[in-house]
């Protein structure tokens, strides 16, 4: 997911939407992909992307490190990185849901994964069907909520 992954962080914000929530959140859910970082300086190996950040361990870790300073900012960051693994399992590299244990990747191989940032998004990324499929009904929620947070009081 490309776009995606904004609406799913906005989405979970909502359930407490204030300015440093909406941080921690976004902030959270964008953790995993902080290890292309890594690889894009190179200091790690191209197949570092997908591997350890996008691991149970390294949510439950990076959550119960916040939840230290705030347990409602420890659960929201374990909510919030747990749904970009979500966000990432319909893509054929898979993730490795039973790191340290196995490194088998898991995957619903839905969408051909495209690169870290989506490479050319509207010819690769949004030219698969599923892409839309997949995203549309997060943005029309995301829409939803919106309209019950600023309408409905």
């Amino acid at each position: 997911m490309q776009f995606g992954h904004v609406g799913i962080a906005l989405l979970i914000a909502t359930c407490d939407w204030r300015p440093e929530t909406i941080a921690v959140v976004v902030a959270g859910h964008f953790l995993p992909n902080s290890d292309t970082l890594l690889v894009k300086t190179g200091i790690a190996k191209e197949g570092f992307h997908f591997s350890i950040t996008h691991t149970p361990v390294f949510a439950a870790g990076v959550s119960a490190i916040v939840a230290l300073f705030s347990p409602h900012y420890g659960i929201l960051m374990l909510v919030s990185i747990l749904a970009h693994y979500l966000a990432d399992l319909p893509t054929d590299t898979g993730i490795m849901l039973l790191w340290p244990f196995s490194h088998r990747r898991f995957s619903f191989n839905l969408l051909k994964d495209t690169g870290y940032w989506g490479g050319h998004m509207f010819r690769g990324y949004y030219s698969q069907p599923f892409a839309w499929i997949l995203e549309l009904p997060i943005f029309f929620a995301l829409a939803l909520r919106m309209l019950q947070i600023y309408l409905v009081k």
